[in-house]
């Protein structure tokens, strides 16, 4: 798909349904170029460093309204499976970048699903919330 607009929105913290303990969904950068998703990501005390994370390089983001999938196109600062990323410590915390096509920033909903069905480890993101009124014009 391309984007037919011109600029550039930011929607900050969109709603969305995620299992337990996944990094948090930050924002959304919607661009003609490319669809951006920011993530906060805390390391557990479960594990005595931290444990590890990395993403599918098979991640997309479906689109509710049409069907369509975007295929991820590139992360920055989270390694792509097979590759992993180790804490330190359980303190440690990882920001990182999601890029997918760009797509146009219209009310609705789509999921960003690293696994289907995926378990209880997987990144996915279900029903994130496009609200247009909450988006910000970046110049």
């Amino acid at each position: 798909m391309t984007s037919t607009t011109k600029s550039k929105y930011l929607l900050n913290a969109p709603k969305y349904h995620a299992g337990e303990g996944r990094p948090v969904l930050l924002r959304m950068e919607f661009a003609p170029t490319y669809t951006k998703v920011d993530f906060g990501y805390q390391a557990t005390a479960y594990y005595r460093k931290g444990g590890w994370v990395k993403i599918s390089k098979d991640t997309f983001i479906r689109i509710h309204a049409s069907g369509e999938v975007l295929r991820l196109l590139r992360a920055e600062h989270i390694p792509v499976s097979p590759t992993q990323h180790f804490f330190k410590t359980s303190k440690d915390w990882l920001y990182y970048s999601l890029y997918f096509p760009p797509m146009p920033m219209k009310k609705g909903f789509l999921d960003l699903v690293e696994v289907e069905p995926g378990e209880d480890t997987d990144f996915n993101y279900m029903d994130i919330f496009l609200d247009p009124k909450k988006r910000i014009e970046l110049r």
